[in-house]
């Protein structure tokens, strides 16, 4: 998932245009509060269909971090541009956090999950 702003950025638009496209439907995202994130293939599909593919795709983050909870939920943590920390449960987008909340929430996740366990993989390079 992506901001308004890297999505601009990606597509060579304004961050105005892309909040118009989202609140017309042109492009799909979600509201989370009141930022919008986008998904990555969302931006794809754009750039598929007005010609190829944007170079600067490959710099869009991977998750830091991600859980399979015992429950067989899989839950993502991806760094926004903005700071923030994006939350997705098998990967639909669920919140974002401030960067120290984290360790509160995997702590809560894993403890909900019904066994106090879970498999984590951390990204390259953490």
């Amino acid at each position: 998932m992506i901001s308004t702003g890297k999505a601009a950025e990606l597509l060579g638009l304004r961050p105005r245009t892309i909040q118009a496209w989202l609140k017309s439907g042109k492009l799909k995202g979600i509201k989370l509060g009141s930022v919008w994130r986008i998904q990555v293939e969302e931006v794809n599909r754009l750039l598929s269909a007005g010609g190829s593919p944007s170079p600067k795709l490959n710099r869009i983050p991977e998750p830091l971090l991600r859980l399979k909870l015992e429950d067989g939920r899989a839950v993502s943590f991806v760094e926004s541009t903005d700071g923030f920390i994006l939350v997705a449960v098998d990967g639909k987008p669920r919140a974002t956090i401030q960067p120290e909340e984290l360790p509160a929430l995997i702590r809560s996740l894993i403890q909900n999950s019904g066994s106090n366990r879970a498999t984590a993989e951390l990204a390259t390079g953490v």
